[in-house]
Parts: structure tokens; sequence; C-alpha cells
């Protein structure tokens, strides 16, 4: 009989399922499901934010300003028009804005006195202040007494390199020669629209928070003030202390005579003017400026003229330049 206690063998314990061994609390179920929620979540969240985004800003806030690279092409790569790109609809059907505007101007002898007449205006007697042949020959369909309004004189022009006073907006301007002030602005600029009818140039400059000035014929002595372009049943005659407000601001004219009756058909005027003005906020002002010094990184007075591009696209207002004449 043998001694040897044999050892009995080992009951091995039951195998567990893989989902007995890990789903014994529900674990997987839940962390799925959670898992699944939390994506929903973000989700909702991106197609909220994106939609906000699709809305955009509240009409009554301010007009956005896109800034465009100024190297010759627009925002989209197809280049401008006539200038071997893709040529603009509203170009087509509103005529060439790029060059319509230069068959206005006086013969060579007459624009030498308007010229002479603003800088006497002015006071500009060294000649430092750049004047725009397109901005001389709108001055000359003013009248002598409102031309002299809306040019008041300024500050003496200085001849040191340090800062020197601009005009009323009491803006310092570079080396004293009085070149960077919304005066001196307005005389060097040139700005152009690209439009369809009257109502869409209205509605384009309504968008800049611009007021409107329309010189009354025949002797264009009165001028009828818009200054608020979303509610046209706001005017009356500009009074002296209208016009020496506007002074102080950067201003465009358009004396084509089909953007004009187009434009004053819609405001209502029937005097059948030939010129009106539009004046712009200062926020505007600054930013054609940037733009001015960004285009080839003159200094303003060096600078004889810039030529501006303005359209809008989706509500927004684009500001290009698009031409710049060092001053000599």
């Amino acid at each position: 009989m043998s001694t040897a206690l044999e050892e009995a063998p080992v009951a091995e314990a039951p195998h567990e399922e893989f989902w007995d061994r890990y789903n014994k609390r529900f674990e997987f179920p839940i962390s799925t499901l959670a898992a699944a929620l939390i994506h929903l979540g973000v989700a909702a969240l991106l197609v909220v934010i994106l939609v906000h985004l699709m809305n955009g800003s509240p009409r009554n806030g301010p007009v956005p300003i896109l800034i465009v690279p100024d190297l010759g092409l627009d925002d989209d790569g197809e280049g401008r028009p006539d200038d071997g790109g893709v040529r603009d609809p509203r170009v087509e059907k509103a005529g060439d804005p790029w060059t319509a505007s230069m068959n206005l101007l006086p013969n060579p002898e007459e624009l030498r006195r308007v010229e002479a007449d603003i800088r006497r205006y002015i006071e500009d007697e060294t000649g430092t202040v750049p004047i725009s042949s397109a901005n001389a020959a709108q001055y000359r369909e003013l009248d002598e007494t409102l031309r002299r309004k809306l040019l008041p004189p300024g500050a003496k022009n200085g001849s040191g390199t340090g800062p020197g006073r601009g005009d009323g907006d009491k803006k310092p301007g570079p080396g004293g020669n009085a070149t960077d002030n919304s005066r001196a602005r307005s005389l060097r600029w040139v700005l152009r629209f690209t439009t369809t009818d009257g109502r869409d140039y209205l509605d384009q400059l309504a968008a800049m928070g611009a007021a409107i000035l329309v010189p009354l014929p025949p002797d264009n002595k009165d001028a009828l003030l818009f200054p608020d372009l979303k509610d046209l049943k706001q005017r009356r005659l500009a009074s002296n202390e209208d016009l020496k407000r506007l002074a102080g601001q950067v201003r465009f004219s358009d004396a084509r005579p089909d953007s004009v009756a187009a434009v004053c058909g819609v405001l209502g005027v029937d005097a059948k003017p030939r010129t009106f003005w539009a004046f712009f906020p200062r926020a505007i002002e600054d930013e054609l400026a940037k733009k001015e010094i960004g285009y080839r990184n003159r200094r303003p007075e060096k600078i004889e003229e810039t030529v501006f591009h303005i359209r809008f696209r989706e509500g927004q207002v684009l500001i290009q330049v698009v031409d710049q004449t060092p001053k000599k």
C-alpha cells in the first residue's frame, strides 16, 4: 500500500467571457454613450459658431474694412479691370471708372489758374501742398465763396524738420509742411468707385458713413446737405457751421454727368447740379492714410498724388491703392 499522498486535481476556475470581465458594471455602454454625447456636443458647438460667423456682424455696427495687398492684384487674384485680368462686370455696365473722369479736366491754362486760387485760399505761397489735377478740376465747379469755405487757410507752413501743425483738425504734419492733414490729403487723394447705378453708389457711400453736399445751380453758392445717407429725408441747406465742420473732413467729388444725374435722382434733387461732394469720417480717412503709406512706404510729404480704388464685396469695403505719383 502506497504511503505517498496523491494530490487531488485542482479544479480550474470557470473561464470568464470578455464581456463578463470588462462589463460587470456596464462600463462599456456607459463610456460609449458618454463619448458619443461629447462628440455630438462639440459638433453642435462648431455648427453654432459657424452659423454666427456666416451671419456676420450686426447690421447696425460699423462696416468692416478688408485690407488687400497693394500689389496690382485684387483679393481674388484676378487682376484689376483693364489691366490684363478678368474684367469687372460692373465696369462693363457702368463705364470705365479709371479713365472717365480724366475727360473732365480743363485745359492746362485754366487748371493752373484754379490751382493758384486754391493755394491762395489755403495760404500755401511756397507750393508745398500737392494738388491733384483731378481734384483741382472738381473745385472749379464751385462758386468762389463756397470754395473758400471748404478750403479755409491753415497754420503757416514751417521750414524746420520738427513736427508742424496742420489745418483745423490739429493733426501734426511731418517736417512742418502740412501735408498730413485732412485738407492736404483731400487735395492729393483721388478716389474711384465701381458702381452700377445711383442707388448702388449711394449705398456704398452710406456704408462708409459719408455725408453728401450738392451745390445747387445756377450759381452754386448754396448747397444741399444730406448728413445721413441712410435717412434721405434728413436734408437741409448747408449752414456756415455745417461747412466749417465739413472743411475738416477728407472729401471726394464726382462731376461725371451720368453719375451726378443718377445719384441726385435717388436723392430727389431736381435742380440738375453739375457735381456732388462726399465727406468721410475719420475712420475712413485713417484707413486711406494707412494704405497710402503702405503702398510704397513713402512719407506723405514725398507724395504728389495717390489714387484709390474703392469697391464693395459681400458688405465689406475694399480699399486698394492702384497708383501713386512721387513728388518731384
